[in-house]
């Protein structure tokens, strides 16, 4: 134990305490005083909520995902971003931020691991709805890999069957909970379970997922790691994508309606 404030702890080292403990208090109270943007809304980043359901902040998240590679597509070469997935288990503030300020710790708070934003290229529609038949499907005991969404909106029912797969991500049990897919320009990709045929899509994501965490059926695909964190994406989105206002009527409390359960 590092610190006679414990019980059963050692003095402090001097030595720590000016290198490493000051420093990193001061950088802390720096990111804490760097607002960002300003929010019009309160952003529901609770656990029960990005786990289990479309959320305001999970919202924002995956659009930042997708605005931020957008900006970098050209310069790595790679094609616009149709669509964007976070995990709700990469989501991790698990509280309710108020409308008003928020600040650079805000975003570390919301999305602190070292996942670096990823675009995944030439993804089929019938990989598309079993990525997101994982997705759903441990819906039930709020796992991490539920996805907060950009770019299209989806229907699950909950009753179905849920998709099971193996190590390497090849689909064992089909999954029957995903009921329809639709992209943000009216474009059907899964219409009453089924796959609509038509061209593969680009996906921008973590690369936590592109390299199958929490099962997500990539199965190697290869993808390319545009050099910010989704932490960054997220900083960047704020202050230039949305020129540092979140805004009531873009990202309502609850959503506006990306992700419909059923019954």
């Amino acid at each position: 134990v590092g610190s006679s404030n414990v019980a059963g702890g050692v003095a402090d080292d001097p030595t720590v305490q000016s290198l490493v403990v000051e420093p990193l208090q001061h950088a802390l109270a720096d990111m804490g005083a760097n607002v960002v943007a300003e929010s019009e809304v309160d952003l529901d980043g609770r656990r029960a909520s990005v786990r289990g359901a479309e959320s305001n902040e999970g919202n924002l998240i995956a659009d930042a995902l997708r605005w931020q590679a957008g900006q970098l597509a050209s310069l790595y070469g790679v094609n616009f971003p149709d669509v964007a997935l976070q995990n709700g288990g990469g989501i991790r503030n698990d509280n309710i931020i108020a409308a008003g300020p928020i600040t650079e710790l805000d975003t570390f708070a919301m999305v602190p691991f070292p996942n670096f934003l990823s675009v995944v290229e030439d993804i089929s529609r019938e990989q598309i709805k079993e990525i997101l038949e994982n997705a759903v499907s441990r819906v039930e005991v709020g796992d991490g890999r539920f996805a907060q969404i950009s770019g299209f909106r989806f229907v699950y029912d909950a009753t179905g069957t849920a998709q099971t797969v193996d190590a390497a991500g090849n689909v064992l049990t089909p999954g029957t909970r995903v009921r329809e897919v639709v992209l943000d320009d009216g474009t059907l990709l899964v219409g009453d379970g089924s796959v609509v045929p038509g061209p593969a899509l680009t996906i921008a994501t973590i690369d936590f997922l592109a390299r199958s965490g929490d099962q997500y059926p990539f199965r190697g695909a290869a993808f390319t790691t545009l050099g910010v964190t989704y932490q960054l994406a997220l900083q960047n989105y704020l202050q230039f994508g949305l020129s540092g206002l979140i805004s009531a009527a873009d990202y309502p409390f609850g959503g506006e309606g990306r992700i419909t359960r059923l019954p």
